[in-house]
């Protein structure tokens, strides 16, 4: 996975500016906790724009909702699941 993209695409989502930088090595640290925990669940990600993609969410959901309980919404549990049937076949 190219970690300058995914990162940069993390700090959109959220609104960052790009040339903010203060965070970087956190966000860093959150995409590859982040991918670490789609390969322990079976998920194998690929340079792919969808993989990349969910990558991004991933870590943007895990990074918003770091201190409050609750569930994954039904769009990024469906996502993350057709991505895990695919890499199962």
């Amino acid at each position: 996975m190219d970690m300058e993209m995914a990162l940069g695409l993390v700090k959109a989502r959220l609104t960052r500016p790009p040339g903010d930088t203060a965070l970087d090595a956190y966000f860093k640290k959150r995409i590859e906790g982040a991918a670490a925990k789609l390969k322990r669940t079976g998920i194998h990600l690929t340079e792919s724009a969808d993989d990349m993609m969910l990558l991004v969410d991933y870590t943007v959901w895990q990074y918003q909702n770091r201190d409050k309980a609750g569930d994954m919404p039904e769009w990024l549990k469906h996502d993350r699941r057709e991505r895990w049937i695919a890499d199962d076949s």
